[in-house]
C-alpha cells in the first residue's frame, strides 16, 4: 500500500477544518433565515435541497388583539407557479399547519331585498314565504307582487338555492376576498355581482393579511389559483385568479377531484401525512385539523372547490379527515395555502 506523508495528512487536516467551519457558517446562517433568505433561495431552485417536505416556518399573527405564532409547513418543495404576467417561477408552497381563528362563510345567502317597482331586465327575482324560497318567472317590465310575499330579493343568479345558502362560486367568494385583504373589518368586502350579500363576519374581523408578519407577506406573490365552477348556474367553466393566499382544493388536499387536473396537484405533503396510495375522501386521521390557538379538538375547514352539481355547496375537510360539502353559508375556518417565488 502507498505511505501517506505526514505533510499530505496535513493538507488533508486543513482541507477538512476548512469544510467544517464552512459547514458550521452555513448551519449558523441558516439557523437565522429571514424570509427574504428564503425567497433568495426559493429563486435560486433551491427549495428542494434545503427544505423538505413537513418542515415548518413560522411567523407571527394577530387576531383580535392577541399574539399567536402562526406555523406554515412545507407542502410542496418543487412546484413552478405562474405569475399574473404569464412568467413560470419556482415555487415553495406552504400552507397552514393548524385553523385559522376566524371562521368566515364562504358566501352570505344573496339577501340583497328587491325595492324596484317592475322587474329589471338582467335581474333575477327570489321569493321568501315562511321557510320556502321560490324563484319568481317575471318577465322584464312585470309588476313584482310584494304584497304575496315576505321578501323579495334580486340578484344576477337564477337559482333560489344561491339566495338561501349562498353562492359557491370560489372566485366571487367572501373568504377569498377575506384571505386576500390587508383591510380592517368592515372594509375588506365588496360586492363580487348583482345581488351580492356581505358575509356576516365582515364587521368582526379584519382581513387575513392584516395580522401576518409584513416580512412574510412581502415574499408572497400571487399566483396563478384555478377552481371548476358548479354545472348548474356557472356552465362548469375553469375560474382562473391570481392570489396571494387561497383555499386548498380538494384535489390538493389528495382527494378525489372532480374535474382531474383543473384545480392543482395533490400535495405532497397530504399523501405522506393520509398514507394512501391512491386520492380519497374517507375519513382519514392524517388529514385531521386542529385550531391556530392550541385547542386540541378537530376543526371544519373549508375548501375552494364547488359541490359541482348545486349552485350553493362547497366542499371542505370535515373532523375525521373526510371530504365532503355543505353550504356556503356555513362559516369554517380554513387552512389556506400560499407561494414563495
Amino acid at each position: 500500500m502507498p505511505i501517506i506523508k505526514d505533510a499530505t495528512l496535513e493538507k488533508v487536516k486543513v482541507q477538512i477544518q476548512r469544510r467544517n467551519a464552512l459547514l458550521k457558517n452555513f448551519v449558523e446562517l441558516y439557523a437565522e433565515t429571514t424570509w427574504d433568505t428564503v425567497q433568495l433561495n426559493v429563486k435560486a431552485g433551491l427549495a428542494p435541497t434545503l427544505y423538505a417536505i413537513g418542515d415548518e416556518m413560522i411567523c407571527k399573527y394577530t387576531a383580535n388583539g392577541v399574539e399567536y405564532d402562526f406555523t406554515w409547513v412545507v407542502v410542496d418543495n418543487d412546484r413552478e407557479v405562474m405569475w399574473e404576467d404569464g412568467t413560470v417561477h419556482p415555487g415553495l408552497i406552504l400552507q397552514a399547519k393548524y385553523a385559522t381563528i376566524e371562521s368566515v362563510q364562504l358566501d352570505a345567502p344573496e339577501h340583497e331585498v328587491a325595492t324596484e317597482q317592475t322587474a329589471l331586465d338582467g335581474w333575477y327575482y327570489c321569493s321568501l314565504s315562511g321557510d320556502t324560497y321560490t324563484m319568481l318567472n317575471l318577465a322584464v317590465g312585470d309588476t313584482i307582487p310584494y304584497s304575496d310575499y315576505e321578501a323579495v330579493y334580486h340578484g344576477s343568479i337564477n337559482n333560489k338555492d344561491v339566495y338561501q345558502y349562498g353562492y359557491n362560486r370560489y372566485l366571487m367568494s367572501a373568504q377569498r376576498q377575506w384571505l386576500n385583504s390587508d383591510k380592517l373589518r368592515n372594509e375588506w368586502w365588496t360586492s363580487q355581482h348583482p345581488g351580492d350579500t356581505a358575509p356576516a363576519q365582515l364587521g368582526t374581523v379584519d382581513g387575513f393579511i392584516v395580522g401576518l408578519d409584513p416580512d412574510f407577506v412581502s415574499v408572497v406573490n400571487p399566483v396563478k389559483v384555478q377552481v371548476a365552477a358548479n354545472t348548474v348556474t356557472d356552465g362548469g367553466v375553469t375560474d382562473v385568479m391570481y392570489d396571494r393566499f387561497w383555499l386548498p382544493s380538494i384535489e390538493e388536499m389528495y382527494g378525489v377531484p372532480q374535474a382531474a387536473d383543473v384545480e392543482g396537484a395533490y400535495f405532497p405533503y397530504w399523501k405522506t401525512k393520509t398514507g394512501l396510495d391512491e386520492p380519497s375522501n374517507a375519513s382519514n386521521n392524517g388529514r385531521i385539523i386542529t385550531v391556530l390557538n392550541a385547542q386540541a379538538s378537530a376543526q371544519y375547514c373549508r375548501c375552494r372547490s364547488a359541490y359541482r352539481g348545486t349552485a350553493s355547496y362547497a366542499w371542505y375537510v370535515s373532523t375525521t379527515g373526510s371530504l365532503s360539502g355543505t353550504t356556503a353559508n356555513t362559516a369554517y375556518r380554513c387552512v389556506p395555502a400560499c407561494a414563495i417565488s
